[in-house]
């Protein structure tokens, strides 16, 4: 584990409406700016086109930043409180609202994008890989079934494409806004079958819902799958009493049920406490040397060479002064999991049934029960 005691500086995507790089050996600077707010940014590695979504806006650029393509996204009539299609007859509240892209992901198996944004509920749209302006999909009178991403510009969503039984599923990590409906995690289909729409739920049980709506918020950081499982890391900041938090969730990909949905404490110390707040995570596969320095860390040395490490950047305020300190911490996602499957059998096993919970009430089960590193 590393840290720093420099200021925090985070590059993050949600507060900056430009970015540029160095492509060429005499240092010739490229640059795209945009006039909106820059909220999500993938890169196809296969073609090197960069695609962007800003606020009231996405583009498609070249590796060398020129715009290929751009699609107005916003603003919009548009109320928080309104169920689209939104009727200014039936919803005299709505008003030209900014659209915030919250999901922006590349789906290389059918040459497709999934869009979400924050207007009207937070639905979806499917547009062409090569021509963003080709709209696939987008039904905006399916209710809630097809509300996917938060409608809050101010909580976030994460999102993961991946294969199930063969077909392309969505799982989607968002914290409950005022106006949200309360699912912070789901699995939705991107196939249209036995009369389920895309974007629908899996199955009606593929989900975990907020059952306290006022206790406690999520801020969501990161979704990532390794093996059979799928993770979601998020900030949770609990009301009463203020308590913030820092969870890991982990479930199996194919659990259309959700039965093996499990969450703990991921936790990041110094001498000085605990930080209390990630800002972004990063899974990969350590190299030699920090490989070497986490098997030095076992007992016994059998840290397998196929164990990936999680990378997390967490902060914490200074009580001293107010100014805010940052660390990186670095999990090795083999403990994590050693951990989960401790805690679960603890549940089980009521060896400490104090911290345990019913799944789908206040609070999750084993959630005390953390990993600190």
């Amino acid at each position: 584990m590393y840290y720093t005691e420099m200021a925090l500086w985070i590059w993050t995507l949600t507060i900056l409406s430009w970015f540029c790089v160095t492509l060429s050996r005499n240092e010739e600077l490229k640059f795209f700016q945009s006039a909106t707010e820059l909220n999500h940014l993938t890169v196809d590695n296969d073609t090197g086109i960069i695609y962007l979504g800003v606020v009231n806006a996405l583009y498609q650029l070249t590796e060398n930043l020129e715009v290929i393509r751009s699609v107005e996204t916003g603003p919009r009539k548009d109320n928080k409180k309104c169920t689209p299609p939104i009727d200014e007859n039936q919803c005299k509240e709505a008003v030209l609202t900014d659209n915030y892209n919250k999901l922006l992901l590349l789906n290389k198996a059918d040459n497709t994008t999934v869009v979400c944004g924050s207007l009207f509920k937070g639905i979806c749209a499917i547009r062409d890989l090569q021509n963003i302006s080709n709209e696939k999909y987008y039904v905006d009178t399916s209710g809630e079934k097809s509300f996917v991403a938060s409608n809050d510009e101010n909580v976030s969503t994460v999102g993961l494409i991946t294969s199930l039984n063969n077909d392309q599923v969505l799982f989607v990590g968002k914290g409950n806004g005022p106006n949200d409906n309360g699912i912070i995690i789901s699995t939705r289909q991107l196939y249209e079958r036995d009369g389920k729409d895309i974007f629908e739920m899996y199955t009606d049980s593929a989900a975990v819902k907020s059952a306290f709506h006022s206790s406690s918020t999520q801020q969501f950081v990161a979704v990532f799958e390794d093996k059979n499982y799928v993770y979601f890391i998020f900030n949770q900041k609990e009301k009463q009493p203020v308590n913030n938090r820092t969870l890991i969730a982990r479930l199996c990909k194919d659990d259309a049920h959700y039965y093996s949905y499990f969450e703990m404490d991921l936790g990041c110390k110094d001498d000085d406490g605990a930080y209390d707040h990630c800002h972004s995570a990063f899974v990969t596969t350590p190299g030699k040397e920090l490989a070497e320095s986490m098997a030095q860390q076992r007992q016994p040395v059998d840290t397998p060479s196929d164990d990936k490490v999680l990378l997390a950047l967490f902060s914490k305020v200074n009580k001293d002064d107010g100014s805010l300190k940052s660390a990186l911490c670095v999990f090795s996602l083999r403990q994590i999991n050693e951990k989960i499957e401790k805690n679960r059998n603890d549940c089980y096993t009521k060896k400490n049934t104090s911290s345990f919970y019913k799944l789908f009430a206040a609070e999750n089960p084993c959630a005390l029960h953390g990993l600190v590193i």
